[in-house]
């Protein structure tokens, strides 16, 4: 049983009155799952990176974003696994709104992730 009130507050994502539903949902669900899962996520990516025999470590700083941004764009299979992790942390009220919206918050989802890959790359693993 998960404890959905351990999950970490972001300030800064605060939902201010005239929100939309969606970017309310982002703020007060998706980002607090994606702070609170941010070791599993990267160790997880850290696995996908050696299964493709540790290239991204052999680019230089500046073409790794690109690459990051390509598996986010191609690995259907890490994709799914990625959502299926957030998705396992929702209560069942968001996992409606999920159900109602999942299109655009799939994305919302990868493109948070990727940027939290990018901006914290220092933190991956070669396991190689």
């Amino acid at each position: 049983m998960h404890n959905f009130d351990s999950r970490p507050i972001i300030p800064s994502s605060e939902v201010k009155a005239g929100t939309k539903e969606i970017e309310a949902f982002q703020n007060n669900t998706l980002r607090p799952i994606i702070k609170q899962l941010h070791s599993i996520l990267l160790n997880h990516f850290s696995l996908l990176l050696s299964s493709k025999k540790g290239q991204y470590f052999k680019f230089s700083e500046d073409q790794k974003p690109s690459y990051i941004h390509r598996i986010f764009q191609k690995e259907t299979r890490y994709k799914s696994e990625l959502k299926g992790m957030i998705i396992g942390n929702l209560t069942s009220e968001e996992f409606e709104i999920y159900r109602l919206n999942y299109k655009i918050i799939d994305k919302r989802i990868y493109s948070i992730v990727e940027e939290r890959i990018v901006t914290n790359q220092e933190e991956l693993q070669d396991w190689n």
